[in-house]
């Protein structure tokens, strides 16, 4: 190669390396509108700084956790409620389920496709081409993807700081894992969440497309505080009246600190005595379609307390309070939440109770 030639691949490949400079400033300057010109940027400036920070977020966890490349393509943010939630999961995705301050609790979803990926770089160290298996999620998918969760709710936290668009992430971290979202509805608040969806390609060729789904409670709307002019004037200390010796212990404050021992029930069914005798171990008893959300917190003695729905806290039994507890004037009242007794014998059971009685 001549003199000439040289210098004129060498201008070529000068020009190629300017083209390519050139089109990554005109993308980041697309990014960023309105920097480094003074003027506004075009159009509202929350989105695009919630996508950019959640596409770094997810960037860094992947390579930080298991030195995964993945290339963001599509971020979306919006408020869902809980029963919204389901039909926004991706199909057999491992449903992570993370708890944050206050004993909150969020879920993120992770496609197959994800799972895969961050399964051969554990045992392979790449990624290859092959479509991930469809199959539902085990216990060594949740502990290979825990490391992965807990890094992107880090770099979200991080990311998103001091942004009003999403929650505050800081405190949540990974505590278990679902296979199946059937549970999602008995163990998360049934309130506002706020959805933050991300998809994006897997591996260094894109070779595979990937979803992370991660809502989370939304915040609760900040309340203005009461003008000073509307707020009850502070008590003159000197004017309280000072109790006598020996009056500070009451009976009814003896009686208020009574233990009270409580029977959660899930449901009652009425059975003839043929039916009871029939049944065997594996038999199957039908419960009313309602009974998860119906369940009953009842004193020893069958007085009904409150309702609730049947759930599950720290991996334990729980019911979520979903009625007010009566108060005793509506005991006296008769006003309570009492209802007949589901033992009481009625006409139909007149001819059962005379046989056992003879």
């Amino acid at each position: 190669m001549n003199g000439a030639e040289s210098d004129a691949a060498g201008m070529t490949g000068e020009g190629r390396g300017s083209t390519v400079l050139r089109r990554l400033i005109a993308g980041q300057a697309r990014k960023r509108p309105g920097e480094g010109t003074g003027g506004p940027p075009a159009g509202p400036a929350e989105a695009p700084g919630i996508e950019r920070a959640a596409s770094t977020a997810l960037a860094r966890a992947a390579e930080r956790a298991h030195r995964l490349a993945v290339f963001v393509e599509k971020v979306a943010h919006s408020s869902i409620s809980l029963p919204e939630l389901t039909e926004l999961l991706p199909e057999r995705a491992l449903l992570a389920v993370v708890e944050g301050p206050g004993e909150e609790l969020g879920v993120v979803a992770i496609c197959p496709n994800l799972l895969a990926s961050l399964i051969e770089m554990q045992a392979l160290g790449r990624v290859t081409s092959r479509p991930a298996i469809p199959r539902r999620a085990t216990r060594t998918d949740a502990a290979i993807s825990e490391d992965f969760v807990n890094g992107l709710l880090a770099e979200l936290h991080r990311e998103l700081r001091g942004g009003r668009d999403f929650p505050e992430l800081g405190g949540f971290r990974y505590v278990t894992y679902l296979d199946d979202p059937r549970p999602l509805s008995l163990m998360l608040e049934d309130a506002g969440m706020s959805r933050l969806t991300l998809g994006f390609r897997i591996g260094p060729a894109g070779q595979r497309m990937g979803t992370v789904l991660i809502a989370v409670p939304a915040p609760a709307p900040r309340r203005e505080p009461a003008p000073l002019a509307q707020l009850p004037p502070a008590p003159d200390p000197g004017a309280m009246p000072v109790p006598a010796e020996g009056a500070g212990t009451t009976l009814a404050a003896v009686v208020q600190e009574a233990p009270v021992a409580l029977t959660g029930v899930l449901c009652r069914r009425m059975m003839t005595l043929r039916s009871l005798r029939g049944l065997i171990p594996g038999a199957t008893i039908p419960l009313p379609q309602n009974a998860l959300d119906e369940a009953r917190i009842e004193t020893g003695t069958g007085q009904l307390v409150a309702r609730g729905k049947l759930g599950e806290a720290d991996g334990f039994h729980a019911i979520r309070l979903s009625a007010a507890l009566p108060s005793p004037k509506d005991h006296a009242e008769g006003n309570a939440l009492d209802e007949p007794d589901p033992f009481r014998a009625t006409e139909t059971d007149e001819p059962l109770l005379s046989r056992l009685r003879g």
